[in-house]
């Protein structure tokens, strides 16, 4: 069945039960909210794939989660697993430092109430104040707008038929995220809702905030001149997660 008859045909007459599946890699300072979080905005099934941390995130995550399963090999290969044990017909897949309002699994179920839309994501909103992180989320609403986007800490969900038919987020990919967003959007059925999830800051704090914005655009540029697949670019997927730290 192609891609489009797959994502028209599907029909949502039950509500489906919602998996959400974190990355994760040394997070004890926030698993135990992003779960709790998780669960106040409407998740059924929580899935935690660890990374191989070496603080207390396996144990914090063990006393909240439904699932606590080890994947090394970077961000999105975890989510890939976390997918292939999942048993909601929804996937959200939400890095542990963002945090969804308590209506989101409501609008999820509700956005796939249609069954031309396989998936969507969350406006991004950062944690931080000042002009700046002000401006990146704007040109974020306008990069989303324009088709390019979303990264993967904008809580991207996909009925979990599609995201396992389509394979999963490509491990050799430059911007997996993306590259998933890309084929949503080829079926036609990808939304981006006007409710955000709130993001930490961190990384652009701890890495440089103008490193970070350069080291986005220079992975937007690769995709964009159409590297899309790449042995070596799977480093990103690591890099995502490690470099916060």
């Amino acid at each position: 069945m192609a891609f489009r008859d797959c994502c028209y045909n599907h029909s949502m007459s039950e509500p489906a039960l919602i998996s959400a599946i974190v990355p994760t890699l040394n997070e004890e300072a926030c698993i135990e909210s992003c779960l709790q979080r998780l669960r106040l905005a409407g998740a059924d099934e929580l899935i935690v794939v660890d990374g191989g941390s070496d603080d207390r995130t396996l144990e914090l995550a063990r006393s909240e989660a439904d699932r606590v399963l080890v994947e090394p090999g970077g961000v999105f290969q975890q989510m890939n697993r976390g997918a292939r044990e999942a048993g909601g017909g929804i996937l959200v897949f939400q890095y542990a430092d963002g945090i969804l309002g308590e209506g989101a699994g409501s609008e999820i179920r509700r956005t796939l109430e249609d069954p031309a839309i396989a998936g969507g994501a969350f406006r991004l909103r950062l944690d931080r104040p000042g002009l700046f992180y002000g401006a990146v989320s704007l040109c974020s609403d306008w990069r989303n707008r324009l088709g390019f986007g979303p990264f993967g800490d904008q809580s991207i969900f996909v009925r979990a038929e599609i995201f396992r038919r389509e394979g999963g987020f490509p491990q050799d990919g430059v911007l997996p995220d993306h590259e998933l967003v890309r084929t949503l959007h080829r079926g036609g059925g990808f939304k981006l809702l006007r409710e955000p999830v709130l993001v930490s800051a961190r990384r652009w704090e701890r890495c440089g905030k103008w490193s970070t914005l350069l080291r986005h655009w220079w992975y937007s540029a690769l995709y964009l001149g159409g590297l899309r697949r790449s042995r070596g670019a799977v480093i990103r997927g690591t890099e995502v997660l490690r470099k916060v730290r």
